[in-house]
């Protein structure tokens, strides 16, 4: 057959009728939230066509395999940059890497600002916007992990619509729908953010970040969102502790896992989740057996740059949605969250996705392997924990993260509907 044009939602063929066959169009138009992919009947006993569109939206400058310092100087030189208020994470306040580009910076680095937490609670948000209230900076510069680059994200956000408490803040967080999607901030954020990730957990590609308040994590979704400038220094990430480095690891893994699974899946963000998974599985172990080689962090952040790309972008599942719960309630880190959930949620949804989830084994060099068990023996070699008891964290706390998660948005876009608290306790209990 001849493809002779195409249409929103279709593959018009030669010889097919001038209107689509009951096309839909997909996910993301202009990066909106619309409608699943659908697949397209073909006239004549042709294939069925997955047609759609899909929007990139906020794409930022990524500098990679760079020093901090000199990525930096550029930046600083842009017009119009005359103050940075950097924000960094509390463990990096002694790394010579960060000192020396800050000190490299002069009067155009303003104090840094070091108060965030681990899940970025909502309080930290709030010294961050009174921070940047007094300073008046022209943009800010998150050097850290995930915690901190989402909690400048949305201190810009929150600074932009006027929310100065936590009764404001929850009013901004986004609210999913039956489908999953997400409803989008009211305004665009009014700084833009500079982000050095430290570990791989990818927050800097996200259009979405989160903060944490009363034990429940909260989303807040905007398509300016993710920061305008993106530094991966591998010199630097060396110097992150090597069970943190592996542990996000394992959570862009599961970036890129649920992206190929996603009901919004499609041929770009594929093709950058597969290519991602490769890099990871090369990349993990090789930082695993050399953790101060700079050309194995490399990889990794490679890695998690493309398997990272979907953030917000397309509905992930429920390895995300529990997550968020389990680590709020129990205050387990979100890369280990994807160690002992990933596995279990493979093995549930795996009757909906068995034919991509022999792909994704043979990404993870495990062909004929089920996906689950590739998965689990990859996180079990790098020494990381694949069981929540491994975590120390109780059984009875599991029916308190189901009821949790239920109206988590990724948890209601799982590929295998979840209808109850009953269906994640089946995951948890396959998890613990």
């Amino acid at each position: 057959m001849r493809a002779n044009r195409t249409v929103p939602g279709c593959l018009r063929y030669a010889g097919a009728p001038s209107e689509p066959y009951g096309a839909k169009t997909m996910a993301y138009l202009n990066g909106a939230p619309s409608l699943e992919p659908t697949f397209v009947a073909v006239p004549r006993g042709g294939p069925q066509l997955k047609g759609g569109q899909f929007g990139l939206r906020k794409q930022p400058v990524v500098h990679y395999g760079v020093r901090l310092a000199t990525a930096l100087s550029g930046a600083a030189g842009t017009p119009g940059m005359r103050r940075l208020l950097p924000v960094v994470t509390p463990a990096l306040l002694g790394d010579s890497h960060v000192s020396d580009a800050l000190v490299a910076l002069g009067s155009v680095a303003a104090p840094v600002f070091s108060e965030v937490r681990p899940h970025t609670p909502f309080d930290a948000v709030l010294s961050l916007i009174t921070r940047i209230e007094r300073l008046a900076p022209d943009a800010l510069l998150a050097i850290g992990g995930g915690s901190t680059i989402d909690a400048a994200k949305i201190a810009s956000l929150a600074l932009a619509a006027g929310a100065r408490d936590q009764d404001a803040l929850l009013a901004l967080s986004s609210v999913p729908d039956s489908r999953g999607d997400l409803t989008i901030a009211p305004v665009p954020p009014s700084l833009p953010v500079i982000a050095v990730p430290t570990t791989l957990s990818s927050a800097e590609h996200g259009m979405i970040g989160g903060a944490t308040h009363a034990g429940i994590k909260h989303l807040f979704k905007s398509y300016d969102l993710p920061p305008s400038t993106i530094i991966y220094d591998p010199w630097l990430a060396t110097g992150t502790p090597l069970t943190l480095w592996l542990a996000t690891g394992i959570r862009s893994l599961d970036h890129g896992i649920e992206t190929f699974l996603s009901r919004d899946s499609n041929p770009f963000t594929d093709a950058l989740a597969m290519r991602g998974l490769a890099l990871l599985r090369e990349g993990l172990p090789t930082a695993y057996r050399r953790p101060d080689d700079a050309c194995a962090r490399h990889t990794c952040q490679m890695g998690a740059w493309l398997s990272g790309c979907s953030i917000g972008r397309v509905r992930y599942g429920a390895s995300h949605g529990i997550a968020h719960q389990l680590g709020a309630i129990t205050g387990v880190p979100h890369g280990l969250t994807s160690c002992v959930l990933l596995p279990a949620v493979l093995a549930y949804n795996e009757s909906v996705s068995a034919d991509k989830q022999a792909l994704i084994a043979a990404a993870l060099n495990c062909h004929g392997a089920r996906a689950a068990d590739a998965v689990r023996d990859l996180i079990r070699s790098l020494g990381l924990p694949t069981r929540i008891s491994e975590l120390g964290v109780g059984r009875e706390m599991m029916p308190r993260v189901a009821e949790s998660a239920l109206n988590n948005a990724f948890v209601r876009a799982n590929p295998r509907p979840i209808k109850s608290p009953s269906d994640i306790l089946e995951i948890l209990n396959m998890a613990y």
